[in-house]
């Protein structure tokens, strides 16, 4: 709450009383954009790590907020910006993606958790090189290709555009929703995935299931933010570390930190230099340095 309203009031042009609606009209959408977009990766984050049992999972970590913004890229290009399709090329871009990766890192009937980074990481920048190539051979400007592959939140919200909005934002939360009424399940997969099967889970299902409906959800984002980076992986640790490994808590923690944390995220961005940065400039700083210290941890 105390984040909101610091979006509310502090931005480079201030907040007087005089030009009140005109700010208002460009910062609420920013701030509901704000808190579905860091609800959702943190949660998709937190999901992908319980089910993967992999605590470097996260979206964008995996390559498939860059595979969702290629499915963008290829709607942009074609002309279909403002329409419906656009949500739905990140959905698809999204799906592929996820897919894919799980299916390079599954070797002999397993999934390392090494084997899954790098799958991740050669698909991050396998679709991102095809991103950028796509959307300069599409006469786009190199600042939507940046903005594409490192997130903001500065979208233009009008009278047509809101009802897309609108409904895109429900479906990622109706998302999000399902997964927390598989907070057991996914606590007894991120034990193993033998322990799941013996107590009854079809892990093959529920991992069908969770990749389809995250798929959605971080396309749905990637749509109207772009490729934001670390939310996914950092906040879910920090939920972990208050409240304990119960996704029943750690799903709905998730969502709450990660809309204050890409809140945060964008109120430096865009007060720090005029015209403001990319969000991943600003995630990244706080992301990569906790994933060095994930990823010696671990390994």
């Amino acid at each position: 709450m105390v984040v909101a309203a610091l979006t509310i009031g502090v931005g480079p042009a201030g907040l007087t009383r005089g030009g009140l609606a005109q700010v208002l009209e460009f910062r609420l959408p920013r701030l509901v954009l704000g808190i579905m977009a860091g609800g959702v990766l943190a949660t998709a984050g937190a999901g992908l790590q319980g089910l993967l049992r992999n605590p470097l999972a996260d979206p964008f970590t995996l390559g498939v907020a860059s595979g969702a913004a290629l499915g963008v890229s290829l709607v942009l290009v074609s002309g279909h910006g403002s329409s419906l399709l656009l949500p739905v090329g990140g959905f698809a871009g999204a799906l592929a993606a996820t897919f894919l990766v799980y299916l390079l890192a599954r070797v002999r009937g397993r999934v390392t958790m090494t084997g899954l980074v790098l799958a991740g990481v050669i698909a991050n920048f396998f679709f991102a090189s095809l991103m950028m190539l796509i959307m300069i051979l599409g006469r786009r400007t190199l600042g939507e290709a940046v903005y594409l592959t490192m997130g903001h939140l500065g979208v233009v919200v009008t009278h047509r555009s809101v009802w897309l909005l609108a409904g895109a934002g429900a479906a990622a939360l109706a998302g999000c929703g399902w997964l927390l009424t598989q907070s057991r399940a996914l606590d007894v997969m991120s034990l193993s995935e033998e322990t799941a099967r013996s107590l009854g889970v079809n892990t093959g299902r529920l991992t069908r299931q969770v990749f389809v409906v995250l798929s959605l959800a971080v396309g749905v984002v990637v749509s109207f933010t772009g490729a934001i980076s670390f939310v996914g992986l950092v906040v879910p640790h920090l939920v972990r570390m208050l409240f304990g490994p119960m996704h029943r808590r750690v799903l709905p923690g998730s969502f709450l930190l990660g809309a204050g944390v890409l809140l945060v995220s964008d109120l430096v961005a865009r007060n720090v230099v005029p015209g403001g940065l990319p969000l991943s400039v600003v995630t990244a700083l706080v992301g990569v340095p906790f994933f060095v210290y994930l990823l010696r941890k671990r390994l």
